[in-house]
């Protein structure tokens, strides 16, 4: 429900799955997204078509907007929030002008920490072996016993559509950028369970 109507654009489509994880989720939940990458659409044509056949097949009414080779300050504007990537840098004059305009920044993983009560969330970094530890300490809860999912900087996962799948005292094992702290700096929160 808390994406239902909204306006949202997300910045960087990327092919690895995980943005599109997040759009394709943001779409089936009644949000009108729009879609701004630098790369030409050439490039994003996979990811492009399975936003398309997702569209068909879930019979999903509501808009897709996409802006490829550019960006423009119009994407920005009139938005309920700006979903950044996490190779968008924070002084990027777009991330600029939107928080100028009042419209919240936000990254998957920290909105998934905002909007995820009742679970614990494990959150990995450092300079090297986090997707190591991370695949480790997921393993171990798992043959444990526990409801664990796995999410954050592992190829192929979104955060954001782990948000149907949850119940209250799940765990959630994330491994996290440098990049990706910065959404959880800005909104001052932080994983219950930090690893370095």
């Amino acid at each position: 429900e808390f994406f239902k109507n909204k306006k949202i654009t997300v910045v960087g489509l990327g092919l690895l799955g995980k943005r599109l994880g997040d759009i394709l989720f943001l779409l089936e939940c009644g949000a009108e997204v729009t879609v701004t990458d630098l790369k030409q659409k050439e490039a994003l044509q996979s990811s492009v078509d399975k936003i398309e056949k997702f569209i068909k097949s879930k019979n999903i009414r509501n808009k897709v907007i996409y802006t490829f080779g550019e960006l423009k300050f119009e994407d920005f504007e009139n938005k309920d929030f700006i979903l950044k990537g996490q190779g968008v840098p924070l002084d990027s004059v777009y991330i600029e002008h939107a928080r100028a305009k009042g419209i919240p920044i936000e990254m998957d993983e920290s909105l998934f920490m905002k909007l995820a009560t009742g679970v614990t969330v494990v959150g990995i970094t450092g300079t090297r072996g986090k997707t190591t530890t991370t695949m480790l300490i997921y393993e171990i809860l798992k043959r444990a016993g526990e409801s664990v999912y796995l999410g954050g900087n592992i190829k192929g996962t979104a955060a954001l559509p782990l948000l149907k799948k949850l119940k209250k005292g799940d765990i959630v094992v994330f491994e996290l950028s440098s990049w990706q702290l910065q959404g959880f700096g800005d909104a001052k929160i932080s994983p219950q369970i930090s690893v370095f």
